[in-house]
């Protein structure tokens, strides 16, 4: 990050992609992930060429939809988090005060 720079700056100026910052690298998400690709180099040698076509559409779709489905779960997780941050700084519901720049 670069020096004096807010969060809000970085993200105004598109310095910030929390989807990149989101990169499983578990034991578990790598034997996952290769189990994903064994069976899909299976079921892709069994179709004709044709059909293998409609995989990688299928694929495509797929990815769009769980793109969109993790963009959602993101806001929702930012949308919970200022919640919990307001509920900390606020007394029976009211913001506090700001203070005076004096």
């Amino acid at each position: 990050m670069k020096t004096g720079q807010t969060l809000l700056d970085r993200l105004y100026n598109g310095a910030v992609f929390p989807a990149e910052d989101i990169v499983p690298n578990s034991p578990e998400y790598r034997a996952a992930m290769n189990e994903l690709g064994g069976l899909r180099d299976k079921l892709e040698a069994k179709l004709p060429e044709r059909a293998g076509e409609l995989l990688d559409e299928y694929d495509g779709a797929f990815e769009d939809a769980h793109r969109l489905h993790l963009r959602l779960t993101y806001a929702e997780g930012v949308r919970f988090g200022v919640r919990f941050m307001l509920e900390a700084l606020c007394e029976g519901g009211k913001l506090p005060p700001l203070k005076n720049k004096d």
